[in-house]
């Protein structure tokens, strides 16, 4: 059969390793190590601020106007700027816009007329 004596080695063995383990599961976890010193205190008061300040930043004037020669010579590519930039918006993307509400909303743009209450 079994032997009693090692029985009583193994049942103190197995004993002793639960008292470990219990021992390591509620050991508590090492203190946080406390508060560095405070500052000194100053020893002398802040600077007082200056008595005048910088005078301010030269801001630059804004250029002459153009001579009418250039005005002459600059207004039909001003003009062909304008109907570029207004005639690509009014004959492509304005129409545009309208079709797409048109297909999400319908034809009436999702506003009823006020026979339906």
């Amino acid at each position: 059969m079994t032997n009693p004596r090692r029985l009583r080695r193994s049942v103190v063995g197995v004993l002793g390793a639960l008292l470990a383990m219990s021992a390591v599961a509620t050991a508590q976890p090492p203190p946080a190590p406390p508060y560095p010193p405070a500052p000194p205190p100053r020893s002398s008061p802040p600077a007082p601020p200056p008595r005048s300040y910088p005078p301010p930043a030269v801001v630059e004037a804004a250029p002459p106007p153009l001579s009418p020669a250039m005005r002459a010579i600059y207004a039909p590519f001003y003009a062909a700027g304008l109907v570029i930039r207004y005639g690509v918006y009014y004959v492509i993307v304005a129409p545009l816009e309208v079709f797409g509400r048109a297909l999400n909303y319908g034809v009436e743009g999702g506003v009823s007329r006020g026979d339906d209450r």
